[in-house]
């Protein structure tokens, strides 16, 4: 996606395309895994850290990112699919974490999970998966 590209996805979503948000959402866009944190606030230096923290909570609320998985070292985050929004994040995909290169990925499934809990009401399923991905499985 292009800067125009996020600065209608913004506009749609109700947020100023500053460029903190056009920065943050091209560096995610350009990495081809979920991105860590770490990974993130090394590219995006020249912004202080709450900055970046408020712009990251900001898309998660609107649906624009989400966190892919968080572990004891890093907090890995990936654009959002076109059917999420500010109510609901409505991923069909499961975060594989490798455990060699510790990439994180969104992979698609093939086939709908849905859960349904006896008096309850499901808003959000996330399925997490470890193992060695397809470049280290070489």
């Amino acid at each position: 996606m292009t800067h125009t590209n996020f600065t209608h996805l913004l506009r749609n979503r109700n947020l100023k395309a500053t460029p903190i948000r056009l920065e943050l959402l091209s560096t995610i866009a350009g990495h081809e895994k979920a991105m860590p944190f770490s990974e993130i606030q090394q590219a995006l230096h020249d912004f202080d850290r709450v900055t970046l923290y408020r712009t990251i909570n900001s898309l998660l609320e609107h649906g624009i990112i989400h966190k892919a998985m968080a572990d004891e070292k890093d907090t890995f985050y990936a654009l959002c699919s076109t059917q999420c929004n500010a109510q609901r994040h409505n991923h069909r995909h499961i975060h594989f974490k490798c455990t060699r290169c510790e990439s994180v990925s969104c992979l698609p499934v093939d086939t709908s999970t849905e859960l349904d809990i006896p008096g309850h009401v499901v808003n959000e399923l996330r399925i997490e998966a470890t193992g060695i991905c397809t470049s280290c499985n070489r």
